[in-house]
């Protein structure tokens, strides 16, 4: 069953929500489908973007983590404020998401190369 995903792209507003199969999702796979989103998005469109100088090399993907909300169930002394993804934790991290949507959000830290 798809996963419904938002990601963010931290301190900005832009954003946007992609779906998952959380059962054969890997962390290349998402990635790529964040990376093409990026690309053709208008909701990740950087403001004054046209003004910028072109760079030589896409925007890459530094770093995924999924900052929790922890003001509704969960005890904030207890549980994390923020998980970085791994390929290891990956597959935890969408079982936890899947069972309570809308409970974290994906921030995608991007630079160049």
């Amino acid at each position: 069953m798809p996963l419904p995903l938002l990601f963010t792209l931290p301190p900005s507003n832009r954003h946007d929500f992609i779906t998952l199969n959380a059962n054969t999702s890997t962390l290349p796979a998402l990635n790529q489908r964040i990376t093409a989103t990026l690309a053709a998005s208008p909701n990740c469109i950087e403001f004054m973007a046209q003004h910028k100088p072109a760079s030589a090399s896409p925007p890459r993907i530094q770093q995924l983590r999924v900052h929790w909300d922890n003001n509704k169930t969960r005890d904030a002394r207890i549980w994390p404020e923020y998980t970085i993804v791994t390929e290891d934790n990956l597959g935890a991290i969408l079982a936890v998401l899947g069972a309570e949507p809308g409970r974290g959000v994906l921030e995608v830290k991007v630079g160049e190369e």
